[in-house]
């Protein structure tokens, strides 16, 4: 199977196609991979002005149904780490939620920031039972970004791989 044809290539891809519009209106250019296959960002922003740069990645992510939170993979957030640290650029994570029909994020520096909530810290670092690393970052350390039309949740959900209802 092509890269391309993937399910989860083709809602990131739709999930970026919608940043990407809402990033112009708000005068930031994103700069974009020109390769086919995993990369290790989506986007490189710039302000108009010229006075700030950025690294964005793009999760196609719905938040968990049981837990106020949403995640990504832990050698992924590795990885995002020491491109901050060794290039001082801010990290972006945006991610577009069909279940809320939201689009949120932050800067990591505050999606890592120790929060408790339900006695439960703030980032958290779990196994999946196919003992792949996540860590879970709470939705209050987000910021509402936009709100995707029906028309976008409608598609994001027939793109998703998600194998089990939305509560």
């Amino acid at each position: 199977m092509n890269w391309e044809d993937k399910q989860t290539v083709k809602k990131g891809t739709f999930a970026e196609e919608i940043i990407d519009k809402y990033l112009i209106s708000k005068n930031i250019i994103p700069y974009i991979p020109n390769f086919d296959g995993a990369h290790p960002f989506d986007r490189l922003c710039a302000k108009t002005d010229k006075k700030s740069i950025y690294i964005l990645d793009i999760k196609a992510k719905a938040s968990r149904n049981y837990y106020p939170d949403t995640g990504i993979d832990y050698k992924h957030y590795k990885e995002y780490k020491y491109l901050e640290e060794k290039y001082k650029v801010p990290i972006v994570l945006i991610f577009v939620d069909e279940y809320k029909a939201e689009i949120y994020g932050n800067i990591l520096e505050h999606l890592t920031k120790p929060t408790i909530i339900n006695n439960k810290n703030y980032p958290s670092i779990e196994k999946t039972i196919n003992g792949v690393e996540i860590i879970y970052f709470p939705l209050i350390n987000m910021k509402t970004i936009n709100k995707l039309t029906n028309k976008q949740v409608e598609k994001l959900k027939q793109l998703s791989t998600r194998n089990f209802e939305y509560l």
